[in-house]
């Protein structure tokens, strides 16, 4: 059985991607924390991974980044997706918690992702993707060091005022994903409404708004002679842009099922240097195992960048994720093929 891709559907779908692709042009400003594991949470770059597996997913990832710093960046996300055949759509739910700095500095979002799927025929699929949500910055003023104390001695209680202070928004984000039996290539935009997260009322602070272009391909290593398969080589990529900051993640995978080993290149290759070298950020190992329905996967990031590894201690990275079945199949239906690596 071939699906039909109708007219009237691939004519919408061209329309909204390229709506998608002029947002480009938009200005935005701050930064996201970013996963080195971000294909076994797909969901938190791209709405668009929403329902595309035939099971409910369900994964959470918590990152330690420079964990040798005072105050160092750590955060954590949860995300639930799952698909519905009857409605062609996927759905989704993401909660994220993050903390930067000695001061308590908070994030936290929590958004809904809808996901289309249009079958082209020959196991492709292209899925449009909505997102939308509450966040809220907060910082926990008694966790801070005045000059005062400083002057007195850190011990002694400030003589500041400083209530904590808290600002809630609204924000909204899109992508697209084409997703075939081998490979996946998709556009995300997050923070399309620039949202202010100022925790000065006197001041206005938009978020950036961050792009990522994201894909990748899956190649079966297998002896035809001897009908042998030695497992699939994935490589991937994820290209970051926000305001000033933008980033290319390079990556490969042996995935034997169920093991998997990754090696991650952090940086740009090129002209991103004073003298027009690399800039490389870090390189990441990562290694997952997958039982049945079960995953587990570690990285870490050892850093290259002027601040070094003595410094930082690199990043620690764990994640866990399992998927069910949620329908019942009276009957032989199209497989849907997903390519991508689950670490």
């Amino acid at each position: 059985m071939k699906y039909i891709l109708h007219p009237p559907r691939f004519i919408q779908a061209i329309l909204i991607f390229a709506v998608m692709v002029g947002v480009l042009a938009c200005e935005s400003e701050a930064q996201d924390l970013r996963f080195t594991q971000y294909n076994a949470i797909p969901t938190s770059v791209n709405p668009a991974f929403a329902g595309s597996m035939d099971k409910a997913r369900l994964v959470s990832v918590y990152r330690n980044q420079w964990a040798s710093m005072p105050g160092s960046y750590v955060g954590w996300h949860v995300a639930h997706d799952w698909y519905n055949r009857d409605l062609n759509s996927g759905f989704g739910i993401l909660f994220s918690q993050e903390e930067a700095g000695a001061g308590g500095l908070n994030t936290t979002r929590f958004s809904a992702q809808y996901a289309y799927e249009i079958p082209l025929g020959n196991g492709w699929r292209l899925r449009p993707a909505l997102q939308a949500g509450m966040g809220n910055r907060s910082i926990d003023m008694q966790r801070l060091t005045f000059g005062d104390q400083l002057i007195r001695g850190d011990n002694v209680s400030t003589l500041e005022d400083r209530p904590s202070v808290a600002q809630n928004y609204f924000d909204f984000g899109t992508g697209m994903l084409l997703l075939g039996e081998y490979t996946w290539l998709g556009v995300s935009f997050d923070h399309l409404n620039t949202p202010d997260e100022s925790l000065n009322p006197m001041f206005i602070d938009p978020m950036d708004v961050l792009t990522s272009v994201h894909g990748g391909f899956r190649m079966p290593l297998v002896d035809h002679l001897r009908n042998v398969n030695y497992g699939d080589m994935v490589i991937a990529f994820n290209y970051m842009k926000q305001d000033q900051f933008d980033q290319l993640d390079l990556g490969v995978y042996y995935d034997t099922k169920p093991l998997s080993i990754g090696l991650w290149y952090k940086g740009l290759p090129f002209g991103h240097t004073i003298e027009g070298g690399a800039d490389v950020d870090a390189v990441s190992l990562l290694l997952g195992y997958g039982a049945n329905d079960w995953k587990v996967g570690y990285s870490y990031d050892m850093t290259l960048n002027k601040l070094g590894l003595a410094t930082t201690g690199g990043s620690h990275e764990i994640v866990l994720s399992y998927t069910w079945q949620t329908e019942r199949r009276n009957k032989p239906q199209m497989p849907r093929y997903v390519p991508c690596a689950t670490f």
